[in-house]
Formats: structure tokens, C-alpha cells, sequence
């Protein structure tokens, strides 16, 4: 068993080049190798790896959702890229998906173990940790649950490591009709039917931009006198000239929020829109 998890660990190390890191590695009472950032056990010893490797494996303590699982030394991680619908709690009800991305992402987790790699930001405004995440034999997580339709793709600037790889899960879903791309429940909505009482949570707009304007920070396209998109001027470079979107039918994917009369959908990355036939 020493011999299989290291030689996994050998061959991530191989797989992926960056910098130089000092990490520790220590044998769990199961007689696991394990590797991590982090001295979690007090007979782990540093160890130096040569630029080779930026992928750590850590023990999963729990799942608690479709994207989001908690490491044996209590770290919350948030997987990059991707939102699963919510499961219930005190402060919401579930969403139709919810139960079946978290019970996906359970099983295959079921070993206990995942392999985590950083973009560039490495935490969320909550402190959890942003990864992508690989099961001990080898499966990307974030992309599989894009392409059984169980998440939705939400690339955010300046994470942008997998973004073609994930682009690619995700339309692989939507053209098979998997998951939430069938699902009634997340079918486009005309933004004309936008009301106070169920614009919240992920959800797909049909929509037509008329006309552009700016603000100090964002790039404002007009949809209409209750609803605009919003574009992050820092962002802007990742987008085809924002004229090419006006006057023609589009899909806009992600969150609104409001602000007196006023709906927003806040785009950060040309993903998020799909331009119709």
C-alpha cells in the first residue's frame, strides 16, 4: 500500500513543472504515504521537491457539498471554476442538483484522499482554499462534474489555469443535455420575467443588450430600464470588443443582484456569455 500511494505521488510529481517547495511527508496509521503542505502528524519530515511537482495530497475529513469539502486538519476547500447547486440548510432550501453533486462528489472521495493545486488566488473571502482537485488515481473532479452536468462552469479572473479544459467539460454537458442543462428548473428565463421573489441563485437570462456605457470600474451594457450587465474594466481584456454584444440575442449565465429597482448581472469572464442563433 506505501509502495502504490507513493508511486501516485511519483508520478504527479512528474506530470506537473513549477517551482522548487518544501513539503512534509509522513506514514498514517494505516500505513498510507502521505505528503502535504503542512506538518499534520509529528513524525512528518520535510522534504525538498525538485521542480516537478504543485499538486499535495491531503486526507478529506468530510464533503458538504457538490464543490466544497473539509480536510482532515479542519481547512475548508472550495473547488475553482465551478458551482454546484446548494444543498438545504437554516439559511436556504436545497436546489434541484444539490443532493446529487454532493453524493457524486462523496463517492468519489470515498478513499479519503484528493489531490489539491492552486491558481492564483488561493483563498475566498469565507478563508476557504481554492483548488482544483484530482482524486488519488488521477480524475479531475472539477471537470467531471462539468461534464455529468452536475455543476456550472464560474471561471473568475485571474484563476484561469484549466479554463479551455473546463470550457470544453461544460459544453460537452450542455450538448448531451446532462444534469442541470435538463433540468426545467434551470432552463433560460427571459430577463423580461425578472422579479424581486425568485431572481436569486445561479440561473440562465435570454436577453438583449441596446447599448453600452461606463462607470469608474465596470463597462455597463443596457438591457433595459430595470436590468444591465457588468463588466469589470480590470477584466475587459478577456473579452471580444463589447459592442459585438449589442442588439443580438444572448445567454448570460451566473447571479443577479439587486439594488433598489435596479438588477445586475456582474460578468467576469466571456464564458459566461453564450450569443444565440
Amino acid at each position: 500500500m506505501v509502495k502504490y500511494f507513493y508511486s501516485v505521488f511519483l508520478l504527479f510529481c512528474l506530470s506537473v513543472s513549477v517551482s522548487a517547495t518544501e513539503i512534509y511527508q509522513w506514514t498514517d496509521e494505516s500505513g498510507r504515504q502521505i505528503f502535504s503542505d503542512q506538518p499534520a502528524d509529528p513524525a512528518a519530515e520535510a522534504i525538498e521537491l525538485q521542480p516537478s511537482s504543485n499538486r499535495y495530497l491531503f486526507n478529506v475529513k468530510r464533503v458538504y457539498d457538490g464543490d466544497t469539502f473539509v480536510l482532515e486538519n479542519n481547512e475548508r476547500v472550495r473547488l475553482l471554476s465551478i458551482n454546484t447547486p446548494e444543498i438545504s440548510s437554516r439559511h436556504r432550501e436545497a436546489e434541484p442538483g444539490g443532493i446529487a453533486a454532493r453524493d457524486w462528489l462523496r463517492n468519489k472521495l470515498k478513499q479519503g484522499q484528493v489531490y489539491l493545486q492552486y491558481d492564483t488566488e488561493k483563498r475566498d473571502r469565507y478563508d476557504r482554499q481554492l483548488a482544483y482537485a484530482w482524486t488519488v488515481d488521477g480524475a479531475f473532479i472539477n471537470e467531471q462534474l462539468l461534464q455529468q452536468g452536475l455543476a456550472a462552469l464560474t471561471i473568475q479572473p485571474p484563476n484561469l489555469q484549466y479554463a479551455e479544459q473546463l470550457i470544453t467539460a461544460q459544453q460537452q454537458a450542455v450538448e448531451q443535455k446532462k444534469g442541470i442543462w435538463a433540468d426545467k428548473h434551470y432552463q433560460p428565463r427571459k430577463v423580461s420575467t425578472i422579479n424581486e421573489n425568485d431572481y436569486r441563485g445561479w440561473q440562465r437570462w435570454r436577453l438583449t443588450a441596446k447599448s453600452q456605457s461606463q462607470t469608474r470600474d465596470y463597462w455597463v451594457l443596457k438591457v433595459n430600464d430595470k436590468v444591465s450587465l457588468r463588466i469589470a474594466k480590470k477584466q475587459q481584456a478577456l473579452f471580444p470588443p463589447l459592442g459585438t454584444y449589442l442588439n443580438k440575442p444572448l445567454e448570460v449565465r451566473g447571479w443577479i443582484s439587486k439594488r433598489g429597482d435596479h438588477y445586475s448581472l456582474f460578468v467576469q469572464h466571456p464564458s459566461a456569455i453564450v450569443t444565440l442563433e
